[in-house]
């Protein structure tokens, strides 16, 4: 493990070093509640690292809501402003995980994302207090990150231990070197106690686990299933607007003054016009068939790729959801 120790006392000073040339975004605690804020060094900086995920989840960061991705006839070059995300919880780490495996790890790679990716550096922080909502280990998550972001902070007594995950997190290390102490073996035993407390935390909140096959449940469910499960949703769109995995969009072509703009936006599957295709057809023309096709994509199709579950379990779907459905439980029910 590369591990190194920010004492409490230097932690100012290198948010200010890192944020020279970089936007600095960090979780900030107003009534009970974690949201994504700038940091402003005329405002400081009082960061909350004990909470749960923020609010807001991480996607307009790296995969915007709206986002010009082309111009035509003329050429278009994207350029991203370079970000530094603090306190990201391991549940939005899958979020950036499954984006990494969609928009990278097939031909062709999307050059905007991967533009903005090389262009973020992203500092993790361990979940030492989970919450009701959090299920985190219900789908085989760790509340603490063990990769995907490029530091780790975990919250000690000593200050804040950091653990170094890559290249770009090595270098904000060496460039901020005279702040760093040594850390003790105390401090390293204590994240051990932090991390165990919230294993425990999260097994006594989520008791029952995901089904071994649950894939293949999801994928026989019957319809009284389904239409039971869906019943009380009014198609408020929360959950999928404020997941951290969704990654659907589309293209659409608008004519400007002296070129036409091909902008990408967010899209849903449980809009109506989701599957429609020309000439009218509509494979899930349904309320039911598209509140299942959500199963289907997290814990089904994509796990046929890519061997792992596109959900987080970071609880913001039925925190966000007007019926409260709770996702668990209708797993659970499978």
């Amino acid at each position: 493990m590369n591990l190194f120790l920010l004492p409490f006392r230097n932690f100012t000073d290198f948010i200010k070093n890192i944020s020279k040339e970089k936007r600095v975004f960090y979780p900030f605690s107003d009534n009970g509640k974690s949201h994504i804020i700038e940091y402003k060094p005329e405002q400081g900086i009082n960061p909350d690292f004990t909470k749960i995920r923020t609010a807001e989840n991480l996607r307009h960061f790296l995969f915007p809501s709206r986002d010009v991705v082309a111009r035509f006839p003329v050429s278009f070059e994207f350029r991203a402003n370079p970000v530094i995300l603090m306190g990201v919880k391991n549940c939005d780490l899958r979020g950036i995980e499954v984006y990494d495996r969609v928009f990278l790890n097939w031909k062709p790679e999307d050059n905007i994302y991967k533009e903005r990716r090389e262009n973020t550096v992203i500092i993790s922080a361990d979940c030492p207090e989970p919450q009701d909502t959090c299920f985190c280990n219900f789908v085989g998550i760790k509340p603490f990150p063990e990769g995907i972001s490029d530091l780790n902070i975990t919250l000690v007594k000593s200050g804040y231990l950091i653990e170094v995950f890559s290249k770009k997190g090595q270098d904000l290390i060496d460039e901020n070197k005279g702040l760093f102490i040594e850390v003790d073996n105390d401090s390293i035993q204590e994240r051990e106690r932090i991390r165990e407390n919230a294993i425990k935390r999260l097994e006594g909140i989520n008791q029952k686990k995901l089904k071994e096959k649950i894939s293949e449940l999801i994928e026989k469910a019957d319809k009284n299933f389904i239409h039971s499960a869906r019943d009380e949703c009014v198609e408020c769109y929360a959950c999928l607007h404020s997941c951290p995995t969704c990654y659907c969009f589309l293209l659409s072509d608008y004519k400007r003054v002296d070129n036409i703009e091909r902008i990408r936006t967010w899209d849903a599957c449980y809009y109506a016009s989701y599957a429609r295709v020309g000439g009218g057809a509509n494979p899930r023309s349904k309320i039911d068939e598209r509140f299942w096709n959500r199963f289907q994509c997290k814990f089904n199709y994509f796990y046929q790729y890519e061997k792992f579950f596109a959900c987080s379990g970071c609880g913001r779907c039925f925190v966000g959801c007007s019926a409260k459905i709770d996702i668990r439980e209708i797993l659970n029910k499978l």
